[in-house]
């Protein structure tokens, strides 16, 4: 049975989860490449937010406490700040984790004298590379 992509994946999610998935049977393997496609798009998504590009709530308000008076209101409110940095350094690290549990790609070509990539993400990069020299 071949594996369907995800729906929900974006442009470099979904072309990371097909370079790594062609010919993957294996339901572990496969949720480890979807997981990987996953962070790809988010720390894509990330990166817009980190040069201003994107759209994210950095900020969240919360009422601590509120009093009124005859004269006056008082409120006293919390505001936190996300770290959008430190997000997408945790995510880079995830990122990275998966595509080292996946192990060494299998070679993709069909020659007797292929050799596999050293990693899943040097063989998305030849995946890659082939697909762009037979567009021309």
């Amino acid at each position: 049975m071949v594996a369907s992509e995800p729906i929900s994946l974006g442009e470099r999610g979904s072309e990371l989860w097909r370079g790594l998935a062609d010919g993957v049977t294996d339901v572990a393997r496969l949720a480890l490449i979807t997981e990987a496609a996953r962070l790809a798009d988010r720390l894509d998504e990330l990166d817009n937010i980190i040069q201003g590009k994107g759209v994210l709530n950095l900020m969240q308000f919360r009422v601590i406490d509120k009093e009124v008076t005859d004269t006056d209101l008082n409120i006293n409110v919390e505001v936190k700040f996300q770290n959008v940095l430190s997000e997408a350094r945790q995510q880079a690290t995830a990122f990275a984790g998966i595509l080292r549990a996946l192990g060494p790609a299998e070679s993709a070509g069909s020659g007797a004298g292929d050799k596999p990539a050293a990693t899943p993400l040097d063989g998305l990069m030849k995946k890659i590379a082939e697909r762009q020299a037979k567009a021309g």
